[in-house]
């Protein structure tokens, strides 16, 4: 899939809401409009709406993202590594060799192929089993790095 109309989507509202935007922008019946390009977004919409991966099967599950305070307060204190909200996953990446075992105990699951730990609630498992670059997830997520300021207090950035 080359085209990329729907960037930065973090639920199905959003994902509908764009779509309506490029359908009222590109539709052939509209001024302007085109329809190798609408077949395009068409085809992307549709991606997205049934590919496991991109599902929004998950949506209301937000009492699991309140757990995050609790695993991040057990590996922010932790040298050398980098913590990065991607979508609704926790990715640590970095010298995280010698914290293995402070990941593991966290509920971080490694990720060899993108050399990068992981932390997701478990109704959040991805069904994909054409796994994605580490790239092309950040870009169709967004990618929020986590740090701590001086005060202990943790921001994102």
């Amino acid at each position: 899939m080359k085209a990329n109309y729907f960037k930065n989507i973090n639920s199905i509202e959003e994902l509908k809401k764009c779509y309506k935007e490029l359908a009222l922008k590109h539709h052939p019946d509209r001024e302007g409009g085109d329809t190798a390009i609408m077949q395009e977004i068409n085809n992307e919409y549709e991606y997205f709406c049934d590919h496991p991966t991109f599902s929004f099967k998950h949506e209301g599950d937000k009492e699991d993202l309140t757990i995050y305070p609790e695993v991040l307060s057990k590996i922010i204190n932790l040298k050398g590594i980098v913590i990065e909200l991607i979508g609704a996953w926790l990715w640590v990446s970095g010298d995280t060799k010698p914290h293995r075992k402070e990941l593991k105990e966290a509920g971080f699951w490694f990720a060899p192929k993108k050399v990068m730990w992981y932390f997701r609630p478990e109704k959040m498992k991805s069904n994909n089993h054409k796994p994605l670059d580490i790239k092309e997830i950040r870009s169709k997520y967004g990618s929020d790095v986590i740090k701590q300021n001086e005060s202990k207090n943790l921001i994102i950035k």
